[in-house]
């Protein structure tokens, strides 16, 4: 049995969850909520899936997700492969990658941002901050991401992201970097303001704010199972039925390739997706884990099913 600490980016532990398979057919609203009421207590006693390092499932990632890329992780503790992963679309050792921080970052915290990234064999790495609106706005503030090759947006308050960068000068150069073939990877409030409708707070019911529109069509919740927010979610989705909403648990992310809109999951636990209105005028809810994949028009049409690792290789065969 393993048992996964879950921490902020700070470095704080709790215990997190990851679980066991779950059926690929779409469920209904009763059985998304009788999941969400299992999952935690599962999965902090099994972790099923093999070593990603063993590359068992012989599933080529950066193939599949290259060529403008999000990483949006649900906040917590994140296994390595996901950093690697990001550091992976990024270019390898030849990434350039600026963390851009979610709250006032001291000197020391600076360097903490950017000692997090070393590991993963990175030697470019500069943490961007601004204290005003109006500075973000200047064109040689975002002068580093053009340069860059990926970009991280820390945990730390969404607000302080929002308020600082969404319409700026420097949410058009993120906009660029995607559409260059870039990657940009964010945890806890980094996940949340990728969305341009944003949840800010709140507990069953969010307060809404205004996030950076790096992910069309989305709104995004995260420390999603840890915290119970399938309630908070809806209810958004109520109000915004034209969106499809993603929440996304502690120590896992969501991948998106976004030219080609092709979803997947990494890390320990959960992703659970919520179509208001599907193509065949029906609700669709999912629960995906680490390995599965399916394009955001798939989930759209009400159809398709979310797709196992082992059928990955036929997808790949075909390109």
């Amino acid at each position: 049995m393993s048992i996964f600490l879950d921490a902020n980016e700070s470095g704080k532990a709790e215990n997190t969850a990851s679980s066991p398979k779950r059926s690929r057919n779409a469920i209904g609203v009763r059985g998304l909520v009788v999941i969400l009421l299992l999952i935690p207590s599962i999965a902090a006693a099994v972790r099923w899936w093999p070593n990603p390092e063993s590359n068992s499932e012989g599933v080529d990632f950066a193939h599949r997700f290259k060529g403008g890329s999000l990483i949006i992780s649900g906040g917590g503790r994140l296994p390595p492969e996901i950093r690697q992963r990001f550091v992976e679309l990024a270019g390898g050792a030849s990434a350039r990658i600026v963390v851009i921080p979610a709250f006032a970052a001291d000197e020391k915290q600076q360097a903490e941002l950017r000692d997090v990234w070393r590991p993963f064999g990175v030697t470019s790495i500069r943490v961007l901050q601004v204290d005003s609106r109006e500075v973000a706005d200047r064109p040689e503030f975002s002068e580093p991401i053009k340069a860059a090759t990926g970009v991280w947006l820390s945990g730390g308050q969404q607000e302080w992201l929002a308020t600082r960068y969404a319409g700026s000068k420097v949410e058009s150069e993120l906009q660029q970097l995607v559409k260059r073939g870039g990657v940009i990877g964010g945890s806890s409030a980094g996940a949340a303001v990728m969305s341009r409708v944003m949840i800010e707070q709140g507990l069953d019911t969010a307060t809404m704010g205004t996030g950076l529109d790096l992910f069309p069509g989305a709104v995004i919740d995260q420390h999603f199972l840890k915290r119970s927010r399938l309630n908070r979610l809806l209810r958004v989705l109520e109000t915004q039925p034209t969106l499809i909403g993603f929440g996304i648990d502690e120590g896992t992310a969501l991948v998106v390739q976004v030219p080609k809109g092709r979803l997947g999951v990494l890390g320990d636990s959960y992703v659970m997706v919520c179509v208001p209105h599907t193509e065949k005028g029906e609700p669709r809810y999912e629960a995906m884990k680490r390995g599965d994949q399916i394009d955001l028009d798939a989930l759209r049409s009400g159809t398709a099913r979310v797709s196992s690792p082992q059928s990955l290789e036929n997808w790949l065969s075909e390109e």
